[in-house]
């Protein structure tokens, strides 16, 4: 198995501390963790010379990641995110620092020699890491040289972080859609503004058979999530599980599908997997917290894993 995850590597502030994340790297974290390989998700990302910088490199090589593909900047300093949680709700709002190390990430002659050396399974992108047109053009340069297998797109909306035209490009190109249902009413909004937004699946449907994706994955939140694919459109409701945030939650969900469609799992048992492993997430604090892994993939996926 081998993952190339390109996008922003930042550090989520609140309630006084400094916890590692941004949804690239809180993917390729929990992807490791799932496929239990070392150096089988590489990230292309960039951070400061300073001490968050050292430290993101460090807790990455801990987890297995191989980031020979994270540039050190030392003129932009590495990301931060200021985060506030909704105590009732506890869905996180953000202020994401602007013009820092992930905004500026390039395309070196280390990327290129890597890319042509090796054969990808499997590509991630979300839509803020391409937010500034340096990492953005650089994203494009990967595209026009990857076909891995499996394209991954976590579309990650944030604040107004995004255009439909960089969207529309992204969209061509993958072939595996995770949205949630904010994110889905946003891309009505910019392409469908005449479809009634209460109809998910026609919605998704109207995207798959506008950009060809074969598989669509929406999450609804408390009440579970949805898969359109080839094979038809599948539901599974979620748990009744004690919230403690949400953060990290939808990047574990596209890890967890990842690895299943990676694994040729069905696709419902793929959307209870990914289901299951965010249902974990969400009852640790942050994006890089811990659950028992193995016990989740034995539980829902059985001998397949």
């Amino acid at each position: 198995m081998k993952v190339l995850v390109f996008g922003e590597i930042l550090y989520d502030i609140y309630n006084g501390n400094a916890i590692i994340g941004g949804a690239p790297f809180n993917y390729s974290l929990q992807l490791s963790r799932i496929a239990r390989l070392k150096k089988s998700v590489s990230i292309i990302s960039s951070v400061g010379k300073d001490d968050f910088g050292n430290k993101a490199i460090a807790f990455a090589q801990k987890e297995l990641i191989d980031t020979s593909l994270i540039q050190r900047h030392d003129k932009f300093e590495t990301g931060k995110a200021t985060v506030f949680l909704d105590e009732k709700t506890k869905v996180p709002d953000y202020i994401i620092h602007k013009n820092v190390a992930w905004d500026n990430i390039e395309y070196t002659d280390d990327i290129n020699t890597v890319i042509e050396k090796n054969s990808y399974d499997m590509i991630y992108c979300n839509i803020l890491c391409l937010r500034n047109e340096c990492s953005y053009n650089t994203f494009k340069k990967i595209m026009e040289k990857t076909n891995p297998k499996i394209r991954v797109f976590d579309i990650t909306i944030r604040k107004d972080y995004y255009t439909k035209d960089k969207i529309e490009k992204v969209l061509n190109y993958i072939n595996v859609l995770k949205i949630n249902d904010d994110e889905l009413e946003c891309i009505k909004n910019l392409f469908y503004p005449d479809i009634n937004i209460e109809n998910n699946k026609l919605l998704m449907e109207k995207i798959r058979t506008s950009f060809d994706i074969p598989y669509i994955f929406l999450t609804l939140g408390k009440k579970g999530a949805c898969l359109l694919s080839d094979n038809g459109f599948f539901e599974e409701p979620s748990n009744d599980v004690k919230v403690i945030d949400t953060v990290g939650a939808g990047d574990s969900f596209t890890a967890a599908l990842s690895y299943a469609l990676y694994k040729g799992i069905d696709e419902q048992k793929t959307l209870k997997f990914a289901l299951a492993v965010a249902e974990e997430m969400i009852q640790v604090s942050g994006g890089t917290g811990t659950y028992d892994v193995d016990a989740v993939i034995e539980n829902v996926l059985g001998v397949q894993a």
